[in-house]
Order: structure tokens, then sequence, then C-alpha cells
């Protein structure tokens, strides 16, 4: 990413402080509970969480990101214990964070393709934000992700997410006057448990 995109560069910024609020101080009681993704506890999503960090900081380092298709959870009793994952996450964000603001190609191949990184980064903004929401639900927290984020974030959505498959489920109704939090988590096929206080954070 150039000085023209350094509206990426906040957006990341902002998804990965509040994915790091949600996911700070995880007890190793909290690791199988389960979260708003459909057949992932805790655990198996801190740990997707960290590799999508590493790999996004790969991905604008290097201008390849590499990934295949999203994989299935891995049975607890066949995967280590996840606070590994949630202990690395504080250094992978810082890494990601590096390589977002250090000089680095302006395209990025995904799939061969090249994508701006720019697009790049707000795609990733947009995955860590909302499972940092996922985090915050799964732990009882209920932190609505920060206004100005989530709404320019939703403002980017049918750009970002136009081939949902295997990536989010289908949008979920949230009333018009629902916060910002809510309806950009409602498009990617959360709902809300309750209505969310809009506040400046």
């Amino acid at each position: 990413m150039t000085g023209r995109e350094t509206g990426a560069a906040v957006l990341l910024v902002g998804a990965v402080r509040y994915a790091l609020a949600a996911c700070a101080q995880v007890a190793a009681a909290e690791v199988p509970q389960p979260t708003p993704c459909a057949g992932w506890d805790l655990g198996t999503l801190l740990a997707h969480l960290n590799g999508s960090m590493a790999d996004l900081e790969t991905a604008l380092r290097t201008g390849r990101l590499d990934g295949g298709p999203p994989q299935d959870p891995v049975p607890r009793d066949l995967r280590a214990d996840a606070l590994p994952d949630a202990d690395a996450l504080p250094d992978t964000a810082a890494g990601l964070l590096w390589a977002c603001y250090r000089p680095r190609q302006q395209f990025v191949a995904v799939a061969g393709v090249p994508v701006p990184a720019g697009i790049v980064a707000c795609t990733g903004a947009v995955e860590i934000a909302v499972h940092g929401w996922d985090v915050s639900e799964a732990r009882g927290r209920g932190r609505p992700i920060p206004p100005g984020l989530a709404g320019r974030l939703l403002a980017l959505c049918p750009l970002l997410v136009a081939g949902r498959e295997d990536l989010f489920a289908d949008p979920v109704a949230v009333p018009p006057a629902g916060s910002p939090s809510d309806r950009l988590v409602g498009f990617l096929g959360r709902r809300p448990r309750r209505p969310s206080l809009v506040t400046d954070e």
C-alpha cells in the first residue's frame, strides 16, 4: 500500500485493536465455549483468527496470498489447547500492522489474480473485526464493534464480500435503527442477541 491507501491501514488498525481487546485474558475454561460461527468453539476461532492475521501479514509483505478455501474446524479431541493462539495474538497483530505500514508491493496475487493491497487489507479488516465480535459474544461480553469502524466496513462490504460462499452465512435481518455494529454483523450472517448501544469507542 502507498500513501493513497492509508484509509485501509486505519481500518485494519481499528479492527485489530477491537479484536485484541475482545481476546484479552482468555481463560482455559472459556476455550470450549460455542461461538456464533456454527460448529466452532472459542479455541477453534482463536486459532483461525491468529492464522488469518498471519496469512494477511505474509500477503502484505510478500505480495502473495496462497490460502485455500476455508477448512472445517478440527475436532476438539484432535486439536491442542488453543490458549497458545490467544497468547500469540498480540505478536501476530504487531507483525501484521508492521507489514501494513512498511513499504511493500502495491498488489497482492490472490489465486494468481493481482488485487490492490488496500483492498486485501480492507477485506482482512472486515474478517478480523467480525471475528473479534464473535469472540466477544462467545465470552458473554456483548461488546459492539465501534460505530465509526463498523459503519465504514459496512459500506465496503457489498464490494468486498460479493462472493460470500464458504466465507459468511446469508445476511440476517436487523432493524434499520440497529447500531452500525449490529447491521455489520447481520450483513455477515450473525444475529445479535440483543441490540447494542451506540458508543464513541
